[in-house]
């Protein structure tokens, strides 16, 4: 009987027993993912993201025995989106890409076509505002971009800022490895920089952002997390347990329910349901960088 491989994991489904890579299996799943709706799909080597990942933050705390992870990029934001004023038209974007749904079905895919186990590796923290696993590092590492002067944000030299998600699996790829050209900072960027040394997104959000630029290259940058989290990341999931924890400790029924239908929780609550977990939300770094838009023909 057929396999659909998008429907494994369902009751009474049987898994494939052929355990034999296919040539060209590479290609296969990254078409595979573009059929799901994955913009861009790269792959990394998990021995060589173990060299930098810390341990408990690696691919294999997720899947003993993992050998590759597939990363996935979703669609760039609209230009619509990118043109709106308001923060909330390109941060709910990030849920409706549905990109862990994609990593997923490509788990299901490659258990069911390849018979290697695959798992969707966790979006989110795992303690404080570490990553469980760094997707920014799995995206690296899979050659899909490499990291900008706006902390470190991941920038495609196709697609510019993309949301990522992540499947790892037994099974051995050729990995892609991580891009030898940068494409931050932009040739705009380095003449912002000749002329009155900042560049956009350090001018967007100074209070959040330093670096400098030398002979066109970046020479050092620094992102303050804990700054940038209470300034930009207030419908947080910190700022929802926040809020909750207000309303419990609120004695007055009136101000309690004021707090529970107050536009701050109902936001909180919005974000971590379209977005699992929020990470920012002002967006002004990547609204003003030249090289966070993705070329014209790749909106259409």
């Amino acid at each position: 009987m057929g396999l659909d491989p998008a429907s494994h994991g369902r009751c009474g489904i049987e898994r494939a027993v052929n355990v034999t890579e296919a040539a060209g299996a590479e290609n296969e799943l990254k078409a595979q993912a573009k059929r799901y709706g994955a913009a861009v799909c790269g792959i990394a080597s998990v021995k060589d993201i173990n060299k930098i990942a810390p341990e408990g933050h690696r691919p294999t705390d997720i899947l003993p025995g993992a050998k590759s992870v597939l990363v996935l990029g979703g669609r760039p934001p609209l230009r619509g989106a990118w043109r709106s004023r308001n923060p909330r038209a390109i941060g709910l974007l990030e849920g409706s890409h549905g990109m862990q749904g994609l990593a997923v079905r490509l788990s299901a895919f490659i258990e069911v076509k390849y018979g290697h186990d695959a798992v969707l590796i966790p979006p989110g923290y795992g303690a404080g505002h570490t990553p469980l696993v760094s997707t920014k590092l799995l995206a690296e590492m899979a050659g899909l971009g490499t990291r900008s002067m706006a902390g470190a944000i991941l920038l495609n030299p196709t697609h510019g800022f993309l949301f990522y998600s992540a499947a790892v699996t037994t099974m051995p790829l050729v990995a892609d490895g991580p891009l030898t050209e940068t494409i931050c900072p932009a040739p705009s960027c380095v003449r912002m920089w000749e002329k009155k040394h900042t560049t956009p997104c350090l001018q967007a959000c100074p209070m959040c952002l330093t670096g400098e630029l030398e002979d066109g290259q970046i020479k050092w940058m620094e992102y303050n997390q804990l700054r940038c989290h209470t300034r930009a990341q207030t419908n947080s999931i910190d700022a929802f347990i926040k809020t909750l924890l207000a309303i419990a400790d609120e004695t007055d029924p009136h101000q309690r329910k004021l707090l529970a239908y107050g536009s701050r929780f109902r936001h909180s609550v919005e974000n971590i349901a379209f977005s699992s977990e929020l990470v920012g939300q002002c967006y002004e770094c990547m609204r003003d960088c030249p090289a966070s838009r993705p070329r014209p023909s790749s909106n259409g």
